[in-house]
């Protein structure tokens, strides 16, 4: 069900999608350049934040934003949670796998989600105790255990890749295929499409996984992390499965 904020933040996302499909054509505009690891920013990443922040400072001025480019601005009572581009090499490398996450918390719980694909024509929208919904068709999970379960498994250079490895040999050892696409964003719309029926990764920051998480929640699944407390200000372990996924991986569930 959308209320007035959701429906601003569909418009929001839509906007932004459109300005970084835009951007993208001109590779002298797009500007790449490495932040880190494994960890680009663009023209448009920055341009698209700038966008967001200022549409939300018009709708709602007395709030805080964190995002990935411009960190926490204001003191509101309630914060606004933004990746601009999330899968930032996926989109530089012109693969449809990125995405806009928009989420809001209300200082104890996440309380709307929106993830937009542009190039998959995929959007996602979620409020808290009213549904989450996928291309305007509401999602459930079936709660009928799968037999050949898939999980979606993230990698970032802030864990030891040991621990990555460990993890993928965990999921084959409990007959448990895995799948990476290099964006968060991608793996929670994965889950509600049904492509896989968990997502993982071990150090996520919460502008990754914001609305993702109310979007799991609200159709019914599981979703794990650190309190958010420490997940405002730091990257947490994240687990989201659908109401099939197995219990009891060993170091994942």
């Amino acid at each position: 069900m959308l209320d007035d904020r959701l429906t601003v933040m569909l418009d929001m996302a839509r906007e932004a999608g459109r300005l970084a499909q835009k951007m993208r054509t001109d590779p002298d505009i797009l500007q790449t350049r490495e932040k880190g690891p494994m960890d680009l920013v663009t023209a448009a990443d920055l341009a698209v934040e700038a966008h967001l922040r200022d549409r939300i400072q018009a709708l709602e001025p007395d709030v805080a934003i964190l995002g990935e480019e411009g960190g926490l601005t204001g003191s509101g009572g309630e914060t606004w949670i933004l990746d601009p581009i999330d899968g930032t090499v996926n989109f530089s490398r012109g693969t449809p796998n990125w995405a806009i996450s928009i989420g809001t918390f209300d200082g104890t719980a996440l309380t709307h989600g929106v993830i937009h694909a542009p190039d998959l024509d995929m959007t996602a929208w979620a409020r808290r105790g009213h549904g989450s919904y996928l291309n305007g068709q509401r999602i459930t999970f079936d709660p009928a255990i799968v037999d050949n379960p898939i999980m979606a498994l993230g990698y970032s250079p802030r864990t030891a890749l040991a621990d990555y490895f460990n993890e993928i040999e965990a999921l084959l050892d409990a007959g448990i295929e895995h799948r990476r696409y290099g964006a968060a964003t991608i793996c929670f719309l994965g889950v509600l499409a049904g492509w896989f029926d968990a997502f993982h990764e071990g150090a996520l920051n919460i502008w990754d996984a914001a609305a993702g998480l109310v979007l799991i929640e609200e159709a019914g699944g599981t979703v794990s992390h650190d309190p958010f407390e420490a997940f405002l200000a730091g990257p947490s372990r994240v687990t989201a499965c659908n109401a099939r996924f197995p219990r009891g991986v060993a170091g994942i569930t």
